[in-house]
């Protein structure tokens, strides 16, 4: 018991005089300070200058006939950054800009941007954003392009594909309906109007006129109905460039305030252990 309770004296002594040596040695504790300070602002500077390019997507969300969301990994967080990353897309995007594709390896990434925020961001349409980190700003902004391109390729459904060939039929059918009907119409008014026919012609012509005006209503509004759901499909199920072409931004290869912040927290520990060495050193100098 006695031996514990000496260790414990022994280490509160220590840590004692290692206090008391950077409070008299204080000189050598603010010199590393200073020299780890300038040492993590000249490391910031080695590492060159990078140029940050990045274009915003938002991705398609697929609806069934319903109208219930459909769930599609190609469109997903996860999935655009495991495209934008993976080697092929990266070699294609490496052909298309004339980049070597081992410059983009590394210096491609994805990030989330909520546009809600609390319990809307649950709800919320989740923004990607590809960023390409180069030397060259010209060829970031090119390879940010050429990878928001692809993306927007790619993470097109087929379902989604043949959804807008059904509405495109859909409304090219409507159309025709409309036009012949138009035609139909007049015709039939055009007969009305004679004063030659007798009432029982009249009448019937004029109940067919009813019926195909009650007949272009109903096709009207089913061609309004597809073309909505045509707009959707356009702007909503399709993954769409937000912000238009990338711009590139200039940046520290390293960051310097991370750089400073460890050049002084090393150069702090260096000025202790200075003192402390010094305080040692002159304590055995002194005469017993």
């Amino acid at each position: 018991m006695n031996a514990v309770n000496d260790i414990g004296a022994e280490r509160e002594i220590d840590l004692g005089r290692w206090k008391q040596a950077a409070i008299e040695r204080w000189w050598l504790v603010a010199a590393g300070i200073v020299a780890g300070i300038i040492v993590g602002g000249l490391y910031s500077l080695s590492g060159g200058t990078l140029y940050r390019a990045s274009v915003l997507i938002a991705p398609g969300s697929a609806f069934s006939p319903s109208g219930a969301p459909v769930l599609n990994y190609l469109s997903s967080p996860r999935g655009i950054n495991d495209l934008v990353t993976s080697e092929a897309t990266l070699k294609q995007a490496a052909d298309q800009t004339k980049v070597g594709i081992g410059q983009l390896r590394g210096h491609v990434t994805t990030a989330n941007i909520s546009t809600g925020a609390g319990v809307i961001a649950a709800r919320g349409t989740v923004l990607i954003q590809i960023v390409v980190q180069l030397a060259q700003p010209k060829r970031a902004e090119d390879v940010a392009n050429a990878l928001g391109a692809i993306a927007v390729k790619e993470t097109t459904s087929p379902y989604v594909r043949q959804s807008i060939d059904v509405l495109n039929g859909s409304i090219a059918g409507y159309q025709t309906q409309l036009t012949s009907l138009t035609r139909r119409i007049k015709l039939l008014n055009d007969a009305i109007s004679t004063q030659h026919l007798d009432t029982i012609t009249k009448i019937i012509l004029v109940s067919q006129a009813d019926n195909a005006a009650q007949r272009q209503a109903t096709i009207s509004n089913n061609l309004a109905i597809a073309e909505q759901q045509l707009s959707l499909a356009k702007n909503i199920e399709i993954t769409q460039l937000i912000g238009g072409p990338a711009r590139a931004v200039k940046t520290s290869a390293r960051s310097r305030r991370n750089s400073v912040l460890v050049g002084l927290l090393i150069g702090l520990i260096a000025g202790l252990i200075a003192a402390i060495v010094a305080d040692t050193r002159a304590r055995r100098a002194r005469p017993a």
